[in-house]
């Protein structure tokens, strides 16, 4: 069957389709740097690759499947009124309905962020899901399990090492089949040492851009140091994020904050500090810890439970934590004073284990498979704790199922953006697969 890719990226629908032995009659990518990748990657489609759908809508040709991964953008409130045109007017989903209006392809793949469905309280995706059924669509999505769906769709589930919830809808002309998403194993075992490169196959460059900053490197050997210190039979690992700021913090926060609060009582609390009593309010209130600082009158239920269970277990252990520890935690910016430890019952050292540094802190995961690449910053790239590195580029490329000769983006930050953007091949080639099963040539 012919198919169209919208917003086509790195080309990952592309790949699934033509693995199913369908072809690409036209593809849209508004980036100059994807789309000329995109040629180079698929040679044959250069007639029929063109830039910002919204300029090439008329070029579109028939077809029998629309693929496309389309950006969430805010749809409009004020079209509430007003009818579903208006709803998605000024949208890229408005994009896909005009092909649609023309066309009328007998399926549709689209693809979106894991809580689409809970985009603006639920409301986008009931647009979404109305505006194509009005064209004569059957649509289905991977609704969450709590809201009565099969729930979202992630690559582990298919036995590939990454983890990568993504929410996916499916809609057909006239009847879809009663289960149109293929069956998932949310147990599946996945092994993250399988796409792994060795370090002989590393280039410079690999090593150059994968090296942890001296920064990182000691954060990691901080943390370190505490875990494999604290006894496992006296000393259990909380489940919930560790926030080193709360060691013997002691200033308000169930029923009101900070903010709320005098300034003889942020001074009283900030004791500790040499010149407190000098200070003013205002530098009191930098020596609080950024999450502590919001200009509310009360913290949100899980901030308090947070820090509640925070002091509490600080409190339990606190003998644990030399001087020393605490004094050089305190010289790393706020989210290194953080720790997430996701591996209960496992061995107590991070360098056995997936790193990642996020505005939550440092988190620490099974090496079994990867967490979700991030489009917005390289910084949240995962980084191979037995490897004492980040991801390669190649790795990247595993990861979504893309073969490691695939061409990226020149610079690590837009090469990492791309694949953080792209679809997972061999999830898109599943749901395909399933979709159109009866009428496969």
């Amino acid at each position: 069957m012919r198919f169209i890719d919208l917003f086509a990226g790195l080309g990952g629908f592309h790949l699934a389709l033509t693995q199913l032995g369908h072809e690409c009659v036209f593809a849209s990518e508004i980036d100059d740097e994807l789309k000329g990748l995109y040629v180079r990657n698929f040679p044959k489609s250069k007639s029929v690759t063109y830039g910002d759908i919204r300029e090439f809508r008329k070029k579109v040709p028939p077809h029998e499947i629309l693929c496309a991964g389309f950006p969430c953008q805010p749809f409009s409130k004020s079209g509430a009124q007003l009818g579903l045109d208006d709803k998605i007017r000024g949208t890229l989903f408005e994009e896909i309905v005009h092909v649609l209006e023309m066309q009328k392809p007998e399926y549709v793949i689209l693809e979106n962020v894991g809580n689409f469905e809970r985009h603006d309280d639920g409301k986008t995706w009931q647009t979404v899901k109305e505006k194509l059924a009005a064209l004569g669509y059957d649509v289905r999505g991977t609704e969450h399990v709590t809201s009565g769906g099969p729930g979202l769709i992630s690559p582990h589930h298919f036995g590939f090492p990454h983890t990568r919830e993504r929410f996916f809808i499916v809609a057909r002309l006239g009847k879809l089949p009663k289960s149109p998403f293929p069956k998932i194993d949310r147990d599946k075992h996945t092994r993250l040492s399988g796409i792994v490169q060795p370090a002989r196959d590393l280039s410079s460059s690999d090593r150059e851009e994968t090296a942890l900053s001296d920064r990182q490197e000691e954060c990691i050997k901080h943390w370190n140091k505490l875990i494999m210190h604290l006894p496992e039979d006296k000393v259990p690992l909380p489940s919930f994020p560790i926030w080193g700021d709360e060691i013997d913090a002691t200033y308000p926060f169930e029923n009101t904050t900070p903010y709320s609060s005098r300034t003889t009582t942020l001074r009283q609390c900030l004791d500790g500090h040499d010149t407190a009593r000098a200070l003013s309010r205002d530098e009191l209130f930098r020596l609080l810890p950024s999450y502590a600082r919001s200009e509310v009158d009360e913290f949100p239920d899980w901030k308090v439970n947070f820090i509640r269970q925070n002091r509490e277990w600080f409190t339990k252990y606190r003998s644990y934590f030399s001087a020393t520890w605490v004094e050089k935690l305190r010289k790393f910016p706020s989210s290194l004073r953080k720790l997430e430890w996701n591996c209960k019952g496992e061995e107590r050292d991070l360098w056995r284990y997936v790193l990642q540094f996020r505005p939550s802190g440092l988190r620490v995961k099974r090496y079994t498979a990867s967490p979700a690449l991030v489009a917005m910053t390289t910084t949240q790239i995962p980084i191979l704790g037995p490897k004492r590195r980040f991801l390669t580029r190649t790795e990247g490329l595993r990861l979504q199922g893309f073969p490691d000769n695939h061409l990226l983006p020149e610079s690590r930050e837009a090469a990492f953006r791309a694949l953080g953007n792209a679809v997972h091949v061999g999830v898109v080639a599943r749901i395909a697969e399933t979709l159109t099963a009866n009428d496969s040539e």
